[in-house]
């Protein structure tokens, strides 16, 4: 495999060009990534073939993919690595990727496993467990360890719901 060299200054020039470009206006990293690349040709929505610029490349061996987040994916079929490719170009791994949101994300939380009606079918359950124990007590009828145990569970089902509802653990 022969790698087409730039000179430095070459290389020095195209990659402040490609991130001046970028820095001034907003491009998407695939537009950046196919005006850079040669015989490019839409393969279907969201996917193009093009010469791969790491190698003498007489036909287009380059995979190139954007995704539903507008990252790109590059892959040569005869070998060169993502690192090769995007140095050919002019570009660093972090253009192959839309800018960051300068905000801090939020926190993701994590799917519910359960309904709204769900939970309140397990919240009337535990709740009637509850109280069929604290009327058993009252009545001077000694809970089985057992009876503790199921007890033990039904408030740590509560607990999980409020937490989940609510967002707030009561210690």
């Amino acid at each position: 495999m022969t790698v087409a060299k730039k000179t430095d200054r070459e290389e020095a020039h195209s990659y402040r060009s490609n991130r001046l470009t970028a820095a001034a206006k907003f491009v998407p990293p695939i537009e950046l990534v196919l005006r850079s690349l040669s015989q490019v040709r839409q393969r279907q929505t969201g996917q193009w073939s093009a010469r791969c610029p790491a190698h003498n490349d007489r036909e287009p061996s380059l995979s190139v993919r954007e995704t539903s987040d507008e990252a790109v994916l590059l892959h040569c079929f005869v070998g060169c690595t993502v690192h090769d490719i995007t140095a050919a170009l002019g570009l660093n791994m972090a253009d192959l990727f839309p800018p960051r949101d300068s905000r801090p994300a939020e926190p993701r939380r994590p799917p519910r496993l359960l309904t709204t009606g769900q939970a309140l079918e397990l919240l009337r359950q535990e709740a009637m467990l509850t109280v069929v124990a604290a009327s058993n007590l009252s009545r001077g009828i000694n809970l089985t360890d057992q009876d503790r145990a199921r007890l033990l569970t039904a408030v740590g089902r509560i607990e999980y719901l409020c937490v989940e509802s609510l967002g707030v653990r009561h210690d």
